[in-house]
């Protein structure tokens, strides 16, 4: 079936009429790969006595595919443009046009973060790493990266956070290369071998030696950067010098009772220097701790000590193997890693390709060919076996190329039949004769009611995107600041600022000893004053720090980036505030070679495009007079800085979000997101602030009601809003009766309307 898809993708071509662009050629090979996974299901129709679906209603369509691509609901005037529309392919034109914006992008961000378990709180991976991880994942997304290049960015991802953002992959399981490694072949290669790490898998055929085997691989990866660049220098020269004082006194100590004494005194006094130069320089390495991933050259796996297989001895080292395919070979100068991450892509590895379209099959049609996704053996079947092969094939001649493929699926007329209601009982076969039934991804829920409220929802937050951008920034500044300064310079810097952090030790712990008594006592007054005292001590600390190594380095960094002499005006104009507050704000005063974002202050286009867009909105929704225009600019900006969207929001989101209500992913383990009814969710959505959001006079929903004079015409208006089509007959009816019950106000119906199943549900 491979071989006839490229016979008919040729013929296309060879048919298409001069003058047909390269565009249009693709339109109709993307035509014709989803018209033969047309053909392909309905032989297996056929053959199972199985009813197609019934076509899906232009209304049904325009929801589903607003929430499967890009993630929300259509807003209103998307609706009424597309159901306006009389031309024959304005399916296929709108699929485009999603795949196209940034909507998809924020979409399918929260679909791969669930999967590869990104957190951008900094639980894990720290906030700088988290931040670059996302933003590699949200631009790998945005070029429309092959699937297969971005895994090879991840599986050989070295390098600083600033540098590769794809390092993130790596710092997700800091400190656990035997987890990391399970999870690869579990996420990449649909494998479960987790099992193997204590025992021969019991269901499978993956012994615990072939399990270190492939961790071999990975296993000289370095996460733990705990002290941060330069500053592990510091370290570094510290230790050297305690040994290099101790190590003579370690030998008399043997033989002397003096010298055991002396050596036990002077151990106490690195102690104590050792930690006092650690909390004193605590604000330069916290945004640099976790930032950078490594090889450790000779770093090998060796077998646990309780092995207990006759195929080698506890505690021996293993070296590489894969597990399936064919052996990893690295080139000359070539690292074993980039060998392995080539061996992982490879369009012959028997499982990686399967499982990267098995899984945009399920995302598609809610249900995988193969189930579940990441559980592959030997003798695993699709529900289809010749469609699935095909899917494959075709990936594989798209070179990898999401969009493409997601593209062609969207546009077969079995994605656009009504969806099947019954349930998928694991074990029997699913035809396909239509997608099925879904419930809202907590996402999905918050980015719609999102859309409630702003009426361009895919438009980028850059002030979100400018915090992170600096957060990233900052890390680097810092990191190329002691850099430039050196070990030893940063170290006599410490020295100086320890005199100030000896004079305030005993302040510190009296105030935190009284802190604690007054919480105790619940006395708040106190709590508040010595708690001033206390942020005013640790000032002065900074404040020393700052000066006595931050703001040198920073002149010395800045100079030599401009090949200027360094400056102690330009150290003061860099080092606006802390350590710490630099790192969050950038690069604060100066321009300096690599840190020249372009911040969305000064882009005065984008300023003029906001205000025209602006004016745009006010016009559609009948917003006239200066006066009014100016409240609903107001209410508008806002609005986008407090309803963003799932993706903008810190990842996941914090406990107690609607996101987490609604059952966002904790992103502890792999697709650990929950799309079941609970209590709390139904709470939220009948008894929290979250509807009256949505009611406020300027949100989309609002403005949209409030245009349409005529009562009738406002009830169609929330129908078309919330679920994209109008009213029936019977519930308008119903309306009426509810009316004449005392429901007379428009936000009664949303009220009900949104606690619908309905409105809930992707149909």
């Amino acid at each position: 079936m491979q071989h006839s898809l490229r016979i008919m993708i040729f013929a296309a071509a060879l048919v298409a009429p001069v003058g047909f662009t390269s565009a249009a050629v693709a339109k109709v090979e993307e035509k014709s790969a989803a018209k033969a996974i047309d053909a392909i299901l309905a032989k297996g129709w056929e053959a199972n006595h199985v009813k197609p679906n019934a076509p899906a209603s232009d209304e049904v369509f325009v929801r589903r595919i607003y929430l499967d691509v890009v993630g929300r609901i259509p807003t209103y005037r998307e609706t009424e443009e597309f159901l306006a529309d009389k031309a024959a392919e304005k399916r296929a034109k709108l699929i485009d046009q999603l795949l196209a914006g940034d909507g998809y992008v924020q979409n399918f961000f929260h679909y791969w973060s669930d999967i590869l378990r990104l957190q951008t709180n900094g639980q894990q991976a720290g906030v700088v790493t988290g931040a670059a991880y996302a933003n590699y994942l949200k631009e790998s997304l945005r070029s429309n990266k092959p699937y297969d290049q971005m895994v090879r960015d991840l599986v050989s991802a070295q390098g600083f956070a600033w540098e590769n953002g794809a390092i993130g992959y790596y710092m997700r399981d800091r400190g656990m290369p035997l987890d990391n490694m399970a999870n690869t072949v579990r996420v990449f290669l649909g494998t479960r071998i987790e099992c193997a790490q204590c025992h021969n898998h019991p269901f499978d055929k993956w012994t615990q030696k072939e399990f270190f085997e492939m961790a071999a691989f990975t296993f000289p990866v370095e996460t733990n950067d705990y002290s941060g660049g330069p500053l592990g220098e510091v370290r570094d020269m510290m230790q050297a010098e305690e040994q290099e004082v101790l190590g003579p006194l370690r030998q008399k100590s043997r033989k002397d009772e003096g010298a055991r004494k002396e050596l036990t005194e002077m151990q106490q006094k690195f102690r104590q220097h050792s930690r006092e130069i650690g909390e004193t320089l605590t604000d330069l390495r916290n945004p640099l701790r976790y930032t950078a991933v490594g090889l450790r050259e000779g770093k090998q796996v060796t077998l646990p000590h309780d092995y207990a297989y006759s195929d080698a001895k506890p505690k021996s080292k293993v070296g590489a193997a894969t597990m399936m395919g064919h052996e990893v070979a690295a080139e000359p100068g070539e690292a074993g890693l980039k060998a392995y991450a080539e061996w992982m892509t490879a369009k012959d590895n028997p499982r990686f390709t399967t499982v990267v379209a098995n899984r945009l099959w399920k995302k598609v049609f809610g249900v995988g060919q193969i189930e579940p996704v990441d559980e592959l053996m030997d003798n695993t079947q699709a529900m289809n076996p010749e469609l699935m092969k095909h899917l494959e094939g075709l990936m594989v001649s798209l070179n990898y190329d999401m969009k493409s493929y997601l593209r062609i699926l969207f546009n077969t007329d079995a994605y656009q039949r009504e969806v099947s209601r019954e349930e998928v009982i694991a074990g029997v076969p699913y035809h396909f004769p239509g997608p099925v039934l879904r419930r809202m991804t907590a996402e999905q829920m918050w980015d719609s009611f999102v859309t409630l409220i702003n009426p361009t929802p895919d438009m980028p937050n850059e002030a979100q995107q400018e915090l992170a951008d600096k957060r990233i920034d900052g890390a680097r500044f810092v990191y190329d600041s002691l850099e430039a300064y050196g070990p030893e310079a940063i170290l006599e810097g410490a020295e100086k600022s320890v005199v100030v952090y000896r004079k305030q030790a005993d302040s510190l712990k009296g105030l935190q000893r009284d802190l604690a008594l007054a919480r105790v006592a619940k006395d708040k007054d106190k709590v508040a004053q010595i708690s001033k005292e206390l942020q005013a001590l640790n000032r002065q600390v900074r404040e020393a720090v700052k000066q006595n190594v931050m703001a040198p380095a920073a002149a010395k960094f800045v100079s030599m980036s401009k090949g200027n002499n360094p400056s102690g005006e330009m150290a003061e104009a860099s080092m606006e505030g802390s350590a710490m507050s630099m790192m969050m704000s950038g690069n604060a005063g100066s321009e300096i070679p690599g840190f020249d974002r372009v911040q969305s202050n000064d882009r005065g286009k984008l300023t003029e495009e906001q205000e025209r867009q602006l004016q745009d909105e006010a016009a559609y929704f009948g917003i006239s007079g200066e006066k009014e225009v100016r409240q609903y600019a107001k209410a508008r900006i806002q609005n986008v800085r407090t309803w963003l969207r799932a993706a903008e929001i810190e990842s996941p989101a914090p406990r107690g979000h609607y996101l987490r209500e609604f059952g966002q992913s904790d992103r502890e383990v792999i697709e650990n997101a929950n799309t079941e009814a609970s209590v709390s969710q139904t709470l939220a959505l009948m008894n929290s602030q979250l509807l009256p959001q949505v009611m406020n006079k300027y949100s989309a929903l609002m403005l949209s009601l409030n245009k349409q004079q005529y009562h009738d015409d406002k009830v169609t208006t929330a129908y078309m809003t919330l679920l994209s089509r109008q009213p029936t007959e019977q519930e308008r009816e119903i309306w009426r009766k509810a009316a004449d019950r005392g429901l007379t106000e428009m936000e009664d119906l949303l009220y009900a309307l949104i606690n619908t199943q309905q409105f809930i549900f992707i149909q």
